[in-house]
């Protein structure tokens, strides 16, 4: 089976690093791919951008692939499912009208209300003045959120009205996420602990992975800015049994019925992030893919063959997937002044890593020298038979890998509630 993986991340490269071990798998194409990806054993990269829908379409063609795995949202969002489906091939990931659950955080929150999905009370705005208005006579802390797609950066939690006014200010007047941020929405601030629950989708099942939690501030203690993630746990130590019944019966169903009611079929991953308290989820977000760096740390996990479980779900058969005992961890190691500015283009070293897999992300060979290309540059992962082990190896290890500017959480696998 011939394979082309979009993306050019790390959770790409997880993804094409489990795909490639597939007895099915003949070749893994990942586009436009990294660093990494083209240095595993059936994986090569193809110097094609994941927006780019017709050269995607047109290597297909030309090399006859049989799947295709989409990994990040801006393909799914801007419709490249919709774009191939007269190939007559095996597809993996949502139609636009699917990833408007990603997409579109207004669509999504009405989506959760309109079918009696737990979730926060939100406020809908279409202007700056009608949000100043509000912001001036609401409770704090506050959350608000560009209504669309802003490369995991259009949140902000607000402790005031001064820091809330500015952020709209920027936001709808001064265009900082353009048209992503035309319209907001502001919702009440929960509070619990926020957990990771993704897996496969169909119309008529959801298969979940391991759990897991997701390190998302920049700084040690959850302190500082929001990141994409800096680090991975998994599975979650606030999963249970009483609390995975009530998300499958309060969310995950309701999603699926009320995806099926608007007829759309969507097959894909689905990612629900989720916030517990007392074992009771609501919903923060829906996301039409896995997320980054979990995805590290379940492909780390998961003993099934990936290629054989995408197959059945495409093919509406029974999905069953068996994970490892013991716990899987990713440190992300990041370029000094993300999530912000951060230089590109530096050489990198990596020593001696033992038994840990590096999963790259923001890298990119140049003229055979590894180099830098994004803010976060690698996820540095484990699996070990406690979390102890795998906090005590990674972080013996982490400083083997050498580049001016390194930065990176000491503290992934602390247990934090919120």
């Amino acid at each position: 089976m011939k394979i082309l993986v979009i993306g050019q991340g790390g959770r790409e490269h997880a993804l094409a690093w489990k795909l490639s071990q597939s007895k099915k798998c003949k070749v893994v194409y990942v586009a436009p791919g990294n660093g990494g990806t083209s240095t595993e054993e059936k994986c090569l990269n193809v110097s094609i951008k994941v927006n780019d829908f017709p050269s995607i379409k047109k290597f297909i063609i030309e090399k006859q692939i049989d799947l295709v795995v989409i990994g990040p949202e801006d393909p799914l969002v801007n419709g490249l499912v919709d774009y191939l489906q007269d190939l007559n091939i095996l597809i993996f990931g949502p139609c636009s009208n699917g990833a408007r659950l990603e997409g579109s955080k207004i669509f999504s929150k009405k989506f959760l209300f309109e079918n009696d999905i737990p979730t926060g009370k939100a406020t809908f705005f279409s202007d700056p003045e009608s949000a100043y208005s509000f912001l001036d006579n609401c409770e704090y802390p506050i959350v608000l959120k560009a209504d669309g797609l802003a490369a995991g950066k259009g949140v902000l939690v607000s402790e005031n009205s001064k820091e809330a006014k500015e952020w709209v200010d920027s936001v709808m007047n001064n265009s900082l996420f353009g048209e992503a941020g035309e319209n907001i929405l502001i919702e009440e601030c929960l509070f619990g602990t926020e957990l990771s629950f993704m897996g496969i989708m169909t119309p008529s099942q959801f298969i979940p992975f391991e759990t897991s939690v997701d390190y998302k501030p920049l700084f040690d203690g959850n302190k500082g800015p929001n990141t994409g993630g800096m680090g991975c746990i998994s599975p979650s130590p606030f999963m249970n049994d009483v609390l995975r019944e009530k998300i499958i019966k309060k969310v995950v169903q309701p999603t699926i019925d009320g995806l099926n009611k608007m007829g759309v079929s969507y097959y894909g991953f689905m990612y629900f992030g989720l916030m517990v308290k007392d074992d009771n989820p609501q919903v923060l977000e829906f996301n039409c893919r896995l997320g980054d760096p979990e995805t590290q740390c379940l492909m780390m996990q998961m003993n099934s063959d990936l290629v054989e479980c995408l197959e059945n779900a495409l093919d509406n058969k029974k999905v069953s997937i068996s994970w490892k005992q013991g716990s899987s961890m990713g440190v992300v190691i990041a370029s000094s002044g993300y999530p912000e500015k951060y230089r590109t283009k530096i050489p990198i070293e990596i020593g001696d890593l033992g038994e840990l897999k590096l999963f790259h992300a923001g890298t990119k060979i140049v003229e055979n020298e590894l180099l830098t290309s994004g803010g976060r540059v690698f996820s540095l992962n484990y699996h070990a038979s406690s979390l102890e082990n795998c906090m005590s190896y990674i972080y013996n290890k982490i400083d083997e890998i050498k580049f001016d500017g390194t930065i990176y959480r000491t503290d992934i696998g602390k247990i934090y509630e919120s």
